[in-house]
């Protein structure tokens, strides 16, 4: 057997193939986000549609037996502070545009002052909260923020976009840790301006009702003062949060107000 030895007329080109796989990793990347952006304002304009055809009716039968699982047994205390709260929510529930459902107040044992919109028409005040503000348009501001939310369906809309986005996820991505990872982060960077907004009309929504229902608005931005003055997270970050900042809601409630009065 005679072996010729020949120089091969082409050579493989590792870096221009290592070149082409990078490349189709890109655009495998930029695909994937394309499908998910698409994904997000399809599932929500659906979620949308669905919500405004649940009459508020619907809503109270559906959440009729909804238990808040935060809720906790207030002490004496507690007790008489939600009883106030509750006075002063049912004069506000009287006020324009604010939708007819069974409204009540739920206590929530947290220092941190908060307030939650749950379906159905559930109120949650932490503990925190009620400490705090001592003045009843201080605490109706508060309260009608949340009616605010109940207004713009927020939380049907919230509870709808996250459970609808976390299904096609599964469905399109399967239900492995890397698709719940890549939906968790996705959902951090476009929900957090979303939230932003429906924050700054709840605000808007709860001045107006406590200026039909006192004659003024002293006071509305008590709890934000509260707020700011240890607030430790620079103005910066608030990007990355699902409200705005303190700052931002006083100067923005200053402005509205003094339109509403003119």
């Amino acid at each position: 057997m005679i072996i010729t030895n020949r120089q091969p007329k082409e050579t493989a080109n590792i870096s221009s193939a290592r070149g082409t796989a990078g490349k189709e990793l890109w655009q495998l990347v930029l695909s994937a986000l394309a499908l998910l952006i698409i994904l997000y304002f399809v599932i929500g304009i659906a979620v949308n549609l669905v919500v405004s055809r649940i009459s508020v009716e619907t809503e109270a039968k559906i959440f009729n037996n909804f238990k808040a699982a935060a809720a906790k047994n207030p002490d004496a205390s507690s007790r008489k502070q939600l009883e106030r709260a509750s006075a002063i929510l049912a004069k506000l529930q009287t006020g324009k545009n604010v939708p007819p459902l069974p409204y009540r107040i739920v206590f929530i044992d947290h220092e941190k002052p908060n307030a939650f919109a749950f379906p159905g028409g559930t109120i949650g005040v932490t503990k925190g909260l009620m400490d705090v503000l001592d003045d009843e348009i201080e605490v109706a501001f508060v309260l009608g923020h949340e009616l605010g939310h109940f207004y713009h369906r927020d939380h049907l809309q919230g509870m709808g976009r996250a459970i609808g986005f976390k299904i096609v996820m599964a469905v399109v991505f399967g239900s492995g840790s890397g698709a719940e990872f890549l939906g968790q982060s996705f959902d951090f960077v476009f929900e957090r301006k979303y939230s932003r907004e429906r924050e700054k009309k709840a605000d808007r929504f709860g001045i107006e009702l406590v200026y039909a229902a006192y004659g003024k608005v002293e006071g509305v931005d008590r709890l934000f003062r509260i707020l700011l003055d240890n607030d430790t997270i620079p103005d910066w970050a608030y990007m990355f949060s699902t409200h705005p900042s303190s700052r931002e809601r006083i100067d923005d409630l200053k402005s509205y107000a003094a339109a509403l009065q003119k």
